[in-house]
């Protein structure tokens, strides 16, 4: 398989591999086909004192025997004696999928930390490595003081998506117009093996119906089979929860009336999800007129994909795919136009030079309109320093932006209370701009193609 980005990562574990003397347990978590195991074979190929293994779910014995004679002609009859001998033998020992042993039987994790803190002791300079693609559990293994496990661990690796501009880079290189791969994105995201199915270069409409809702289309029961593994027993409460939330950013109260799940029993979930899961992200207005306006999202493009269109149509898509298509394909302006407003902020994150200051923060806003108890305003990017602000529209429509637009940013920009800052102004637009726009001061305009042009031209 062909290897892309990932040069932080990289970089991490070179550093791991310099320092020979000493004793270090790395733990890589992130969701399922992010590139976990590709990222560490990557790594450690070029190493010969390496033990790799996937752990599967079986029988306790069965488990033992298998990793037994993987390295060893004998059986090992316990489990801790198995792991002393690994970290004795072996200067890197990798356990992919590491939080199955946990599933298997708890008490295996006591034998390796009996192991790990025996060959701790010896002052032996092994490495281990451990991978997770439940990021739930796998916090839970190295958090949780109630654990074996707990305080083990030297270093928590996140692995996270691609950035926006590696993705669209590489959907670029795959022969994709500027335009198509936003769109690309707007449905996976930067997730690595999400992008690569769309190495093949054929229309947008027919990658979906391929990848997402033909029989046994690659990603079309991809969002459930992760998040049922990753939920457990109380799946459907968080699938109404991802479902209500879906699309566009939802207050608690929005999402008690769409989930039908109490506003009290929201929180815990809303926190897990965000904190433990890392599928939610809560939101808050910048320069706020008051407390406590925290709206949530999904915050992976693929899930918000999956619970926005796949699992909705779920019954069209298996009587008549040729129909879901057509629901789907019909609802899509609306859901990119939404997708890229993330997109923007996410770009200016990457390419703050952008903006003439390096923000402190970079977001939106939304309020009630002064005077207007009925009325409410949102604006799609704001982003500030202590002298500086930056207020900004992104458009992913058929038509070019004009002064109209303008207009309507400067006057939903004066309903915002941002102190003495100097104000500009951004607008982002799919299809271009009127030239009445061109030349005005403290104005930034921006297509795809420009961002495209910024994202080259920021290469480390």
């Amino acid at each position: 398989m062909e290897f892309y980005n990932r040069k932080k990562e990289l970089e991490f574990f070179d550093e791991i591999k310099s320092q020979k003397q000493k004793n270090l347990f790395i733990v890589v978590y992130g969701r399922r086909r992010i590139g976990k195991t590709t990222l560490v074979r990557k790594a450690f190929e070029k190493e010969e004192n390496v033990f790799y293994y996937f752990v599967d779910v079986l029988n306790p014995n069965n488990l033992l025997e298998k990793i037994s004679l993987s390295f060893s002609k004998a059986v090992f009859k316990d489990w801790y004696d198995l792991f002393l001998e690994l970290f004795e033998k072996f200067e890197f020992v990798i356990f992919d999928e590491f939080q199955n042993f946990n599933k298997v039987s708890p008490s295996i994790l006591f034998s390796l930390q009996k192991a790990w803190d025996e060959i701790k002791y010896r002052n032996h300079s092994t490495k281990l490595i451990v991978l997770g693609s439940y990021v739930g559990l796998m916090k839970k293994l190295f958090y949780d003081n109630k654990m074996p496990l707990f305080g083990r661990k030297d270093y928590l690796v996140n692995i996270s998506e691609f950035p926006l501009s590696e993705s669209i880079k590489l959907l670029l290189n795959f022969g994709f117009s500027t335009k198509e791969a936003f769109e690309i994105y707007s449905l996976t995201g930067g997730i690595p093996n999400y992008l690569l199915l769309f190495k093949e270069k054929k229309s947008l409409k027919s990658h979906i119906f391929d990848l997402f809702l033909k029989d046994y289309a690659p990603l079309k029961n991809e969002g459930e089979n992760i998040l049922v593994l990753e939920f457990g027993s109380e799946h459907k409460s968080y699938f109404s929860i991802l479902e209500s939330i879906s699309g566009s950013p939802k207050t608690i109260s929005e999402i008690s009336d769409l989930s039908k799940i109490e506003k009290t029993s929201l929180p815990r979930y809303l926190k897990e999800l965000e904190e433990e899961y890392e599928i939610v992200k809560s939101i808050e207005p910048l320069f706020p007129q008051k407390k406590r306006m925290k709206k949530y999202k999904i915050n992976d493009f693929y899930f918000d994909f999956y619970f926005n269109f796949i699992r909705k149509y779920i019954s069209t898509i298996e009587f008549s795919p040729e129909k879901a298509l057509e629901l789907i394909w019909k609802n899509l302006p609306q859901y990119f136009g939404l997708k890229f407003e993330t997109i923007c902020q996410r770009f200016l994150k990457e390419t703050p030079e952008v903006l003439g200051f390096i923000p402190e923060k970079i977001g939106n806003t939304w309020g009630k309109v002064p005077g207007k108890k009925n009325e409410s305003f949102d604006i799609d990017i704001v982003a500030y320093d202590s002298e500086n602000v930056v207020f900004g529209e992104c458009k992913w429509t058929n038509k070019k932006v004009g002064m109209e637009d303008y207009k309507k940013l400067l006057i939903r920009s004066s309903y915002v209370n941002c102190g003495e800052r100097k104000k500009k102004y951004i607008l982002f637009s799919k299809e271009g701009f009127e030239k009445e726009l061109l030349g005005i001061k403290d104005l930034i305009l921006l297509t795809p193609e420009d961002m495209v042009e910024k994202i080259k031209s920021n290469v480390p």
